[in-house]
């Protein structure tokens, strides 16, 4: 008996699913891969943030990021905890080495409001100091080669 494979979803997928789902973006396709930019508002409380999501391919993990405010600027020189990279102000939003994200679910469905339950709990840190959005420690830079790799070996 075989596993069943489902196919990642395309480019073109994403990008329909993104534009019916978060009208509100700018959504963009081009031989780089696809954006999305666009606001994000966590709480009824909260500050607009302006987002951007990058992805690549199904074969590379989407990269978000805040473009505006500066979360440097309201986190005033604290280091702000679950970033994948503090100084590309990347956000830590699945741990690949887990496979929390792949390439058959939908950005409108999950990075997107990832990113919205990030936000809040950013807000709370703001306030309080003290992360509440769970996650894990990880390393820093990070590409798929680097957390498939692992996986990869031990399919031998």
């Amino acid at each position: 008996m075989g596993f069943l494979r489902t196919k990642s979803l395309s480019l073109p997928h994403q990008l329909a699913t993104l534009r019916a789902n978060w009208p509100e973006g700018e959504t963009r396709l081009t031989q780089l891969g696809l954006t999305w930019n666009g606001p994000l508002i966590p709480s009824m409380f909260s500050r607009t943030y302006v987002v951007r999501v990058s992805y690549q391919s199904p074969q590379h993990l989407p990269i978000t990021q805040v473009l505006s405010p500066s979360l440097d600027e309201l986190a005033g020189g604290r280091k702000i905890p679950h970033m994948y990279s503090q100084k590309k102000g990347e956000l830590c939003l699945f741990t690949p080495e887990f496979h929390e994200w792949t390439g058959q679910m939908r950005l409108s469905h999950s990075i997107l409001p990832w990113a919205e339950l990030w936000l809040y709990y950013f807000e709370d840190w703001l306030a309080t100091g003290e992360w509440q959005g769970g996650g894990t420690d990880h390393p820093t830079p990070r590409t798929i080669s680097t957390y498939s790799a692992p996986f990869l070996r031990s399919l031998r």
